[in-house]
């Protein structure tokens, strides 16, 4: 098996403090190993243990699975590998642990990469895990915190966190110091067989899911019994129970904050190091900020990828020596400390050649294996692709785009519904409405097209538009800009889209010159080109519409572009070959000119990333998920998956973001702070649970359309965990009440002695004429002795002279 064996585990004997700890540790097969540092000896951990932490401790994980693929895990069966293989090291750091114990994890890792040649060494620090970490984890994670022998406690306080799986902390002590509104906590009395779970007034829905599936398990396992309480309506819970939570947590000393206090791993702007060795001393030197190509990566050298607190990748190429390999992470701990970047910076290591995908998705300019082109077949039928999602979402067709249209052109100033006639101009933004389907299986796309010289305006009232017939049909929003046209939207026209960039806005101009792109329906378009000899290129097929328009085909162009021409001019246009024009053809150029190669972007291949969707402060903070497949698509979330030339927003139903055009501003935040700056015209498209196209569904393995049939969201499962007792706003009876409560709660909660402050010293958010909006629902009870919903109804003169009593005018 993947885990220490019999015949191995002496390997991790305590005995020995060198590296003949790992002399039997295979290189090329198929493992999973965990010790824990004791002393400067390495330990294994029991596999009943693997995924339990002690926050007082550090930890060494060893993996080796084959490049490519699937991640590794705790019981993994062991087989041998034949081919290139990743073997990563990654030694964690709990936030308890001594200097002298994370550095003998530090020694020991050190001694492991040696021994293996390990192509990834990341150092780890708790609650700042980095995502090929988590991804090992597939159950829970658990950081406990070390008690001396015999000692026993009546009570713990555990916070809940994480996004795929659930990660529970033990924290240092019982005390309303370490609660916020964004937290989700378990007080667990052990010895009285109750758990309370604490639900902040901001927590995460993913967090809320997690504690809630826990203390199921908890209470299906031992019988105990769940108590669920809201924060700020700690004093509704029924009396017995309210005396026990309160033996624990006094209310006198309650002092909850909206946020919690520390470092979030926020990125900063990426910047390159070089790292150098001059007389013995070792400096490193800042080359430039990003965007950062894989061509600024020299084989001699040790660079430093900096992302601020989000973390702080060591490049090695391939010529450095031995010693300058095995101490990159120790030199980029040392950059850190210099820095001034809090100790539980991630830090890692990647090897030249052996780069893990989180690192290379910082960088540009990777060789990546072009795809094989597809062939599809020149006519196929509507449903055609929704029997083969797989060959739907690699050529991003729902169908074969004869599906009924609507088609608006959107400004500030008006939208008015016209007839499509295939032209859109550069200086207009459109939207078009597409269903294709019958029955059931009926779904709606909306295109919302930027024109490049649209005003900012404009383009504004085209996404406001859109996201309302999104939001009356449930369909598949696409925000597309010009020249970064979906192959879909292509397929609709028949390869017959024109672009005309010129100053025109409502018809074609008499003459005007348009370059064809593309060779097939779905990837070929005319776009146009300033009406002049130096626009054409050898190796293009451009279009001269005139009163005798004619197909100028340049010496080096394509028999497949020369076919894709004809579906834009007439059969009877007459094709000239590059050297064979008449003085009239030059005429309507205004003359013969030079003319180069014109450069075409090309969208760069990437592999498929998948975010947490989470924006903070104008940055996107969003985890990323490795080794994903469909059951991390949990409704409590928005999910961001890129697919390089496309960004996918799945809307789980249960998820805070509620909105189509939230997605779309979250999925724009990405695009613009990228550490690669990504092309910000990178299309955007936005889908709804249960509504997923096969275009989206192609891009997973096995999917299945029944896995969330059952799926119990956190409200149902709090209720099926209620006794009798309910402690929370759900508790009133009538539909006004329970109104006004929700309108009440929705409000950022402070403590009444904060809220006592003068305006100017008010935290930023507080409506200063309502303060006491913003007093948490039991702090509101005790100030004013009736519910929030019975004090709207007062007399303002009376809610003003109530107010001021309290401190709160």
């Amino acid at each position: 098996m993947g885990f220490l064996t019999q015949d191995n585990r002496s390997c991790c004997s305590e005995d020995s403090v060198n590296s003949d700890v790992f002399r039997s540790i295979p290189k090329h097969a198929v493992v999973f190993y965990v010790w824990r540092i004791e002393g400067l000896g390495a330990v294994a951990v029991p596999r009943n243990k693997i995924g339990s932490f002690l926050t007082n401790a550090a930890y060494i994980v060893y993996t080796v699975t084959p490049k490519g693929g699937p991640l590794p895990y705790p019981g993994i069966p062991s087989k041998d590998i034949k081919g290139p293989v990743i073997r990563a090291v990654h030694f964690w750091i709990g936030e308890a642990c001594e200097t002298t114990v994370a550095g003998g994890a530090a020694l020991r890792a050190a001694e492991l990469d040696a021994q293996v040649s390990a192509t990834i060494l990341h150092r780890e620090a708790e609650g700042r895990e980095g995502p090929r970490f988590l991804a090992y984890f597939r159950d829970k994670i658990v950081v406990e915190r070390n008690r001396p022998e015999g000692l026993t406690t009546c009570c713990s306080l555990h916070r809940v966190t994480g996004v795929t799986i659930p990660i529970i902390t033990e924290l240092e002590e019982v005390a309303w110091d370490h609660f916020s509104s964004c937290d989700v906590i378990l007080l667990d009395f052990h010895s009285r067989g109750v758990i309370f779970l604490w639900i902040g007034s901001s927590a995460l829905p993913l967090h809320k899911k997690h504690a809630a599936k826990i203390a199921e398990l908890r209470k299906e396992n031992n019988n105990g019994r769940v108590v669920m309480v809201d924060d700020g309506y700690e004093q509704t819970m029924g009396r017995e129970d309210r005396a026990l939570f309160d033996s624990a947590l006094s209310p006198d000393t309650r002092v909850v904050m909206p946020g919690r206090m520390g470092s979030t791993g926020s990125p900063s702007p990426i910047k390159l190091y070089k790292c150098t060795e001059q007389s013995g001393k070792y400096k490193v030197a800042e080359l430039k900020s990003g965007p950062i190509f894989r061509a600024d990566l020299s084989p001699e050298s040790v660079f430093l990828i900096d992302r601020g607190e989000a973390g702080v990748w060591a490049w090695v190429g391939r010529e450095v020596n031995a010693r300058e390999k095995l101490e990159a992470v120790r030199n980029a701990r040392g950059f850190v400390k210099k820095k001034g970047y809090s100790s539980a910076t991630p830090v890692a290591r990647a090897v030249d050649g052996h780069e893990p995908s989180e690192m290379k998705s910082l960088l540009r300019g990777w060789d990546s294996e072009k795809k094989r082109a597809l062939i599809l077949p020149s006519h196929f039928e509507p449903d055609y692709m929704a029997e083969r999602p797989r060959m739907a979402a690699d050529c991003q067709l729902v169908d074969d785009g004869s599906g009924d249209r609507t088609f608006w052109k959107v400004a500030k100033s008006d939208t008015a519904s016209i007839r499509d006639a295939g032209i859109y101009y550069a200086e207009a933004c459109y939207v078009m409405q597409y269903r294709y389907g019958t029955g059931r299986k009926s779904r709606v796309v909306v295109y919302c097209w930027k024109g490049a010289h649209s005003s900012s305006v404009d383009r504004e009232a085209a996404l406001e538009f859109a996201c309302k017939l999104i939001e009356e049909s449930c369909g598949q929003l696409v925000v597309a800009s010009q020249g970064r046209e979906p192959s879909h939207l292509l397929q609709i026209y028949g390869g017959r889209l024109t672009i005309l960039s010129g100053q025109h806005r409502d018809k074609p101009p008499k003459k005007y010159l348009v370059r064809v792109l593309g060779s097939t329906p779905y990837t070929s378009k005319a776009v146009e080109r300033p009406l002049r000899a130096s626009s054409l290129d050898s190796s293009g097929v451009f279009i001269l519409f005139s009163e005798s328009p004619v197909v100028w085909c340049g010496g080096r162009s394509t028999g497949d572009l020369r076919e894709a021409s004809r579906r834009l001019a007439s059969s009877t246009t007459p094709l000239i070959a590059e050297g064979k024009e008449d003085d009239g053809f030059w005429t309507q150029l205004g003359g013969r000119s030079v003319y180069s190669t014109e450069t075409v972007d090309v969208v760069e291949e990437c592999e498929k990333r998948l975010y947490h969707c989470q924006v903070e402060a104008t940055a996107f903070v969003g985890q990323e998920i490795l080794g994903f497949g469909q059951a991390a698509l949990l409704p409590e979330a928005a999910w961001l998956l890129d697919t390089g030339n496309t960004i996918w927003v799945w809307l789980g139903d249960w998820s805070t973001v509620k909105t189509v055009k939230d997605c779309v501003e979250m999925a724009t935040v990405f695009l613009y702070t990228h550490p690669a700056s990504r092309d910000r015209n990178t299309t955007i498209t936005v889908i709804r649970q249960g509504f997923e196209p096969p275009t989206f569904i192609g891009l997973f393995e096995n999917w299945n359309h029944n896995s969330l049939r059952d799926y119990q969201s956190f409200n149902a499962l709090r209720n099926s965990l209620l006794d009798k007792q309910m402690a929370g706003p759900t508790s009133g009876n009538e539909a006004e009440e329970k109104e006004a409560t929700s309108s009440f709660d929705n409000l950022v909660k402070y403590p009444l002695k904060m809220l006592r402050n003068e305006p100017e010293n008010l935290p930023a958010g507080v409506n200063v004429e309502r303060k006491e909006m913003h007093l948490t629902h039991d702090d509101f009870l005790a100030v004013f002795k009736i519910q929030p919903s019975e004090f709207e109804k007062l007399p303002a003169w009376r809610r003003q002279r109530l107010k001021q009593a309290a401190g709160l005018f």
